[in-house]
């Protein structure tokens, strides 16, 4: 008796399990299809697409966060590879014979310099051009300017989005052959 009942236990189980499972796969389908017939009515009663309105206070607070924390992360390493860059740069664009003195005329008196005096002038003239790029360099690299950056970094974004995006209608590939079209406003 007892075994007979563990089997009718078991049948029964067996016919829920699969009566759950119909159930299931007839919701899952309907539920599919009802997105698929809302989705065309959407697309097919509004010729200019699905309209999507975007906060612009929203948008410029990830904008303005993430620029910041991009500008905070990469500032540094650039001021840096910049700095390693300078004195190449300063004896690059300040060569041997930068300083061109002729006859230097004092006082009705002609005085010809010599070679080594302008040597160690253009010398002195690359060592404070240096010397104030770094100072320049190292005023930058304080938060208040990299403020200053990331924010008006964020302020051109956000017109290049304005400009470009704000009412522009954009298509998003559904199938090979069909697209839903997409009309996004800023606001």
């Amino acid at each position: 008796m007892l075994l007979n009942n563990k089997k009718a236990s078991l049948r029964k189980k067996k016919r829920l399990f699969s009566g759950y499972f119909f159930y299931f796969s007839c919701g899952a389908f309907t539920g599919i299809l009802i997105s698929i017939v809302f989705i065309f009515s959407v697309v097919y009663l509004n010729s200019d697409g699905l309209n999507i309105y975007l906060n612009k206070e929203q948008i410029f607070n990830v904008i303005s966060y993430e620029v910041d924390r991009q500008t905070q992360e990469e500032f540094p390493a650039f001021i840096q590879e910049v700095r390693s860059e300078v004195p190449f740069l300063v004896e690059k664009y300040i060569q041997e014979d930068f300083i061109r003195i002729g006859d230097l005329e004092i006082g009705g008196y002609t005085v010809e310099l010599p070679e080594q005096l302008i040597g160690e002038l253009e010398k002195d003239l690359r060592n404070d051009v240096t010397y104030y790029i770094y100072e320049l360099l190292d005023t930058l690299e304080e938060e208040k300017f990299v403020n200053e950056l990331s924010s008006s970094i964020t302020g051109d974004v956000l017109n290049s989005l304005f400009i470009d995006l704000n009412g522009r209608k954009v298509s998003i590939p559904l199938t090979e052959h069909y697209s839903i079209p997409l009309r996004v406003w800023l606001e």
